[in-house]
């Protein structure tokens, strides 16, 4: 968690990344809604991980990859939630509602980190409760403009 906070520092705001095993896994960041950069955060995981483990099986970008080994990697992605199982979901801002860190919880995510200060972080907190996921409340934002 604590990696994933140093990393969000880094990031333009309004930001979500997931981070795992001290690296990023995917970053999401410039829109106006906490949902859209958890998905944005989400799709670029998975794609990630599909050009990773092209180059692994392979030696090729995913785009290289013949239509049978691509849906291999396809499958082994979509096992994996592109990488995002035990992940940890880091945002700059609070979660204004739980659609925002539900995007991260529905892939696995292990915990979510944020500043908190939300009118309904108790729903937040909900979520992570019923998807057994740890929530740490910094208590303060880190937007980079």
């Amino acid at each position: 968690m604590l990696f994933g906070w140093l990393v969000e520092a880094g990031v333009t705001s309004n930001s979500v990344l997931y981070v795992k095993d001290g690296a990023t896994v995917g970053i999401g960041a410039g829109e106006q809604d906490r949902v859209g950069v958890a998905q944005i955060a989400r799709d670029k995981a998975y794609r990630n991980m599909a050009h990773r483990l092209a180059y692994q099986w392979q030696g090729v970008s995913y785009d290289e990859l013949d239509e049978a080994t691509r849906a291999e990697v396809d499958a082994e992605v979509r096992a994996a939630n592109g990488g995002l199982k035990g992940a940890v979901m880091v945002s700059d801002a609070f979660f204004p509602f739980r659609d925002g860190v539900e995007v991260g919880l529905r892939e696995g995510v292990s915990a979510v980190i944020q500043p908190g200060g939300a009118l309904r972080d108790h729903e937040i907190i909900q979520a992570c409760n019923e998807y057994g996921a740890t929530m740490a409340f910094t208590g303060q934002r880190s937007f980079k403009h």
